[in-house]
């Protein structure tokens, strides 16, 4: 259960953010822009390292959350538990290897990353462009991770279902008026758990 009265077990990552729009509510865009904006990698790609990133965190919202988004968008689970045990032998191409080996350097031991880790990136054929994409969704899910885990946020299958589901659809954009019906929305989101859970029975 999480550590805070105002979140419950069905509580997830807009139980936060919702609830502190004011300092919160400049991370939908951000985000946004990140993870669905223009970039050298694909949104897949790019779901990809927000779930590898989650893993080596051990993060089980966010990594749950983001192999069910990655899966919608046509990765296999088991390509991602296998990048979290050891990049070199995961099934992906072979140009992405020296990202996601910056992305676990920048994540367990950010202050030994050197120029090396950098070139090697670009000695893969990536754009320093597609490096800072890279190292934005490493920085962003780092926040990420430590935001859920230190509200005690752990989720279960339905929710990183319903929530892969949902940025997959609409994406990390909050509309403006969300504070005002944020009763109706998370209303709707129990429903919705509840019938997967039955679905599941």
């Amino acid at each position: 259960m999480p550590f805070f009265k105002h979140l419950d077990e069905n509580a997830d990552i807009t139980d936060i953010t919702f609830y502190d729009r004011k300092r919160l509510g400049p991370l939908d865009k951000a985000s946004q822009r990140i993870m669905r904006g223009p970039s050298p990698f694909s949104s897949a790609e790019k779901e990809i390292m927000a779930a590898y990133v989650s893993g080596l965190n051990a993060c089980q919202f966010c990594h749950g959350s983001h192999k069910a988004v990655a899966q919608q968008f046509g990765v296999k689970p088991e390509t991602i538990e296998q990048l979290v045990a050891d990049v070199d032998t995961a099934p992906i191409a072979e140009k992405l290897k020296p990202v996601f080996h910056y992305l676990k350097k920048l994540t367990l031991s950010p202050s030994k990353l050197v120029q090396a880790d950098a070139d090697r990136v670009r000695a893969a054929g990536w754009s320093d462009e597609a490096l800072y994409h890279a190292i934005l969704i490493g920085s962003l899910f780092n926040f990420y991770n430590r935001l859920l885990d230190g509200h005690g946020i752990k989720g279960n299958t339905q929710i990183y279902q319903f929530g892969g589901a949902h940025l997959h659809k609409n994406g990390y954009g909050v509309p403006w008026f969300i504070g005002l019906i944020k009763g109706l929305l998370r209303k709707n989101k129990l429903k919705r758990l509840e019938a997967m859970k039955q679905a599941s029975n």
